[in-house]
């Protein structure tokens, strides 16, 4: 039986909206840019430049902008706080972004206190403890991260968009692909730490499951006043697209191709990042959890050295299997 302080700290932290921005909007556009150079003076580009009427280096915040659509009101409150949505800013867009929301809104079997489901769309949350991702796990769904970019494809190819996903265009299926293949090569959207109260790693796959272990990927656990999460969305300078490109597009254009089939790439990725994410686990240590259900966390020597070279992998991973997506479609 959970105690007293635990469940109130544990509806404390389910009323706080989660950061799922995943590299934040300078890494996703890192991401983006790296697949427009890619894909440059291709059949791809032109297929893509079609249904979006832009680049993948716009489309690729669009997912993050829509969440500034209020979940219950359903109208977009977004408006000049953060200048990568100005573009998504004008009357028809704002709509495109609230239909979206609306139809992403209640489909998924969500629990008691958790987000709404097109939020959840952009993680999931599999132990460390885990070799592998698998569907069935602990912090897995029909809705989370792997499950989107899969459907999100299935559009792409012309194929219905399948349940519980709603997405009814392949320009919106295009927009929220090239968001999510950013989000799953966030260590922090795969991998999770389960702690119990008194700050000790538990396995959530073992026993009896007590949702208040739940971290949510990383933001009940605070280095100082900033997430751990927050931590690994935010990206150095040097990641920057104006900075990392050219040099580095080579080292893109060497990722190999995923082995299988494409519907079973996200799954691949999310194993492979759950590995980082192991990575960005490693010797930490925790605090007893306080009221509001946060952890204060220690980080070892040169975790600021080994997180930079982490999303720097990761980023030009991204850009580069989100270039192979849309080759393998329109090649």
């Amino acid at each position: 039986m959970l105690d007293q302080r635990r469940v109130v700290g544990l509806a404390i932290s389910l009323t706080l909206p989660a950061s799922v921005l995943a590299f934040g909007a300078v890494g996703h556009m890192t991401v983006g840019t790296v697949a427009d150079q890619l894909i440059a003076g291709t059949n791809t580009a032109k297929q893509v430049r079609k249904i979006l009427g832009t680049n993948l280096r716009t489309a690729s915040v669009w997912a993050d902008c829509a969440k500034g659509v209020s979940d219950k009101a359903f109208v977009y409150g977004g408006d000049g706080k953060y200048q990568e949505c100005a573009v998504y800013e004008n009357d028809a867009s704002k709509a495109q972004m609230v239909v979206y929301v609306k139809r992403n809104a209640t489909n998924c079997d969500r629990p008691p206190g958790a987000e709404i489901c097109h939020k959840q769309y952009h993680y999931t949350d599999v132990a460390v403890q885990q070799a592998a991702y698998k569907v069935g796990l602990i912090g897995t769904s029909d809705h989370d991260i792997v499950s989107a970019i899969s459907a999100a494809i299935a559009v792409l190819k012309g194929e219905p968009s399948p349940a519980p996903f709603r997405v009814n265009s392949k320009r919106e299926a295009l927009r929220i692909l090239s968001h999510f293949v950013g989000d799953i090569h966030q260590p922090l959207h795969v991998a999770a730490v389960y702690l119990n109260a008194q700050g000790q790693i538990i396995d959530p796959d073992k026993g009896t499951v007590d949702p208040a272990t739940e971290t949510r990927g990383g933001n009940d656990i605070l280095k100082g006043s900033t997430k751990l999460h927050a931590l690994w969305d935010g990206v150095p300078a040097a990641l920057n697209a104006d900075k990392l490109l050219p040099d580095a597009l080579e080292e893109a254009r060497a990722v190999p191709l995923t082995p299988g089939p494409m519907s079973e790439w996200s799954q691949s990725w999310a194993t492979e990042t759950l590995g980082k994410g192991k990575k960005a686990f490693q010797d930490l240590t925790y605090s007893e959890e306080d009221p509001a259900h946060h952890y204060t966390v220690t980080l070892p020597p040169g975790y600021t050295a080994l997180r930079g070279d982490v999303q720097r992998t990761q980023i030009l991973r991204a850009g580069a299997r989100l270039a192979q997506i849309l080759t393998s479609i329109w090649p």
